[in-house]
């Protein structure tokens, strides 16, 4: 397995499309959840990329700055682990990974998600805090959870 973190400027033609790939075979096939997933975010935004033995993209999610999804914190978003590696652990480092590169990289002190709602006990483990009752986005029950960091 090999990480990668990088800003959207520097991913492969093959990279961006791998992410997109990856993201409507999840949310939108998988999930059944219609929404438009190009929202310019991800022009600004840092991809971390997980990839298997055989250089598949197996895990993903975006780091955004602050200020871009919530007015008083850096976000995490669009978090994936390929079906093959739910349950492994792997999505724990996903997110550890984007924590760590927020906390080093722009000196964050708070992260705001918009966390499937049936995801709330994977992001506590992390360490997130529900800050907000279950709403719906895209057609899917989320809430809002938060983690302090140094």
């Amino acid at each position: 397995m090999e990480w990668s973190i990088k800003h959207f400027n520097d991913l492969s033609n093959i990279e961006v499309y791998e992410m997109i790939k990856l993201r409507t075979d999840v949310f939108v096939v998988e999930q059944e959840s219609i929404y438009s997933d190009c929202d310019n975010k991800d022009l600004d935004a840092y991809h971390v990329q997980l990839r298997d033995e055989c250089n598949q993209l197996v895990g993903y999610c975006r780091l955004l700055n602050f200020g871009v999804s919530y007015e008083d914190s850096y976000s995490i978003g669009r978090v994936i682990i390929a079906s093959e590696l739910r349950g492994t652990g792997s999505g724990e480092q996903l997110v550890r990974k984007g924590i760590t590169f927020i906390e080093e990289h722009w000196r964050g002190k708070v992260i705001t998600i918009s966390a499937q709602h049936r995801l709330q006990q994977f992001y506590e483990k992390v360490g997130f805090k529900v800050q907000s009752e279950p709403y719906m986005e895209d057609g899917i029950p989320h809430i809002r959870m938060t983690i302090h960091i140094n």
